[in-house]
């Protein structure tokens, strides 16, 4: 007869490497930084819908991680247009835990593609003579699990597109969004 270990005896926390995540939100007229402040910034009247895919490739659950993302938006100010973006996620899983709540960090950076301007987009290419068609994509984000519930997660992210300091598009500041959403994992 085998005596089990108390690693065997523990329920280890499950591994989850992927997952899917729907959002929306609203854009605002001001730069990444004062869009932070999401109770102060000034919102614009335009929104957007969302979702994606990441993907984990190293390490582990309730650790430090990295992987990639995929998504796809729409986005209607007095037009409508889509977003496609893609980039690789960081993320610190569980910084902050107790036997009840998980809080996770994560940012994406990579790519974004638009099919039109938005009202905010277009002001900013007028005034630097610019395109905000293909730019940089950046999405920090905290997000909110429960122990009894670890697959799914609500979560805020900041939704941002720049030319980085005019690297791409001879843009500054393209668009910044304040989003809440959902993801499953598995």
């Amino acid at each position: 007869m085998s005596i089990p270990s108390r690693a065997q005896e523990a329920n280890p926390t499950p591994s989850y490497d992927s997952n899917v995540f729907f959002f929306g939100g609203v854009y605002s007229s001001e730069s990444v930084g004062e869009t932070f402040n999401f109770l102060g910034t000034d919102y614009q009247d335009a929104y957007l819908l969302g979702g994606g895919y990441q993907q984990f490739f190293l390490g582990e659950e309730n650790g430090f991680r990295a992987g990639l993302e995929g998504g796809l938006a729409l986005r209607k100010g007095p037009d409508v247009s889509g977003e496609a973006w893609a980039g690789v996620v960081l993320r610190s899983d569980g910084f902050v835990q107790n036997e009840h709540v998980k809080v996770s960090a994560s940012v994406t950076g990579g790519l974004s593609l638009i099919t039109n301007p938005l009202d905010v987009e277009v002001a900013r290419e007028i005034a630097r003579d610019g395109d905000s068609t293909f730019l940089f994509y950046m999405a920090p984000e905290l997000s909110v699990s429960t122990k009894d519930n670890p697959d799914m997660e609500v979560f805020w992210r900041l939704q941002h597109r720049s030319g980085g300091w005019n690297t791409l598009g001879h843009m500054g500041e393209g668009a910044n969004a304040n989003t809440i959403g959902m993801r499953w994992k598995f």
